[in-house]
């Protein structure tokens, strides 16, 4: 009896112990499931913006986008040796086998060569807008400019007396026998002499201003610049020895002078 009973007892234990064992298997496989589907998930997850470092090592390009070099010259058996797609002789099948220049005339000496050079070009030159008196009167009488008050660069070009400004305003004296408004004031960067005389007869004044570019620029269009938040620039003085020459000549009326 005691013998049957420690056999049940061993049995029972046996069977509790492979019970506990299933049921411990059980929780492992569903924590591995689990793991397995959280790691699935988060590599989805990574990959729908980027790629892991561990798999930059497999990238390649989509089959058939990528093709393999033509290599030429590399014996007839490559089908590209020989002549290596180039033909026969000529100026084709050269290094640098581009079209000549548009002046190229076969090798004969060329038309720029075959005939002298006339002229030069001036690297001080000032391209000045030309202002006559007749079109500075016109203008007047219009009404669009006020002779009462000094006239500069920027009212003339404001109300498009002049046209592009580059290096200034020079008037001129051309239709003197129409300019007749007394006691004008104006300011430009040069003046001839004719047009000097027509507005002192007259009462009036004549002041020649040196102006470079940037000045010029303030002076006319100001609103480029506050648009960036910059400052207007200070006057400017003439550096060569011509300008300062100029500008200090009180025949010019110059207003260094």
């Amino acid at each position: 009896a005691a013998l049957a009973a420690r056999s049940l007892s061993t049995a029972a234990l046996a069977s509790s112990s492979s019970g506990h064992a299933r049921q411990l298997a059980q929780q492992q496989q569903r924590s591995r499931g689990s793991l397995q589907a959280y790691s699935k998930a988060q590599a989805l997850a990574v990959r729908s913006y980027a790629t892991e470092a561990s798999h930059l090592g497999n990238l390649s390009p989509h089959p058939g986008s990528a093709q393999k070099r033509k290599r030429i010259g590399r014996g007839i058996g490559s089908g590209k040796g020989g002549r290596a797609t180039r033909g026969q002789k000529g100026q084709k099948a050269r290094a640098g086998n581009g079209k000549p220049k548009a002046h190229f005339e076969g090798g004969q000496t060329p038309l720029t060569m075959r005939y002298p050079k006339r002229g030069f070009t001036n690297p001080s030159k000032q391209n000045l807008v030309p202002l006559n008196l007749e079109r500075l009167q016109h203008w007047i009488d219009r009404g669009l400019i006020d002779p009462s008050r000094p006239i500069t660069m920027r009212e003339l070009f404001e109300t498009r007396c002049i046209h592009g400004i580059h290096d200034g305003v020079k008037l001129l004296g051309d239709g003197v026998e129409y300019f007749r408004t007394p006691n004008v004031h104006i300011t430009v960067s040069k003046a001839s002499q004719s047009a000097i005389a027509a507005i002192e007869a007259l009462g009036g004044t004549l002041v020649a201003r040196y102006e470079n570019r940037l000045t010029l620029r303030a002076l006319t269009r100001p609103e480029s610049f506050f648009a960036k938040g910059l400052d207007l620039p200070g006057k400017a003085n003439p550096i060569s020895r011509r300008d300062l020459l100029y500008y200090s000549n009180e025949k010019h009326r110059g207003y260094l002078a």
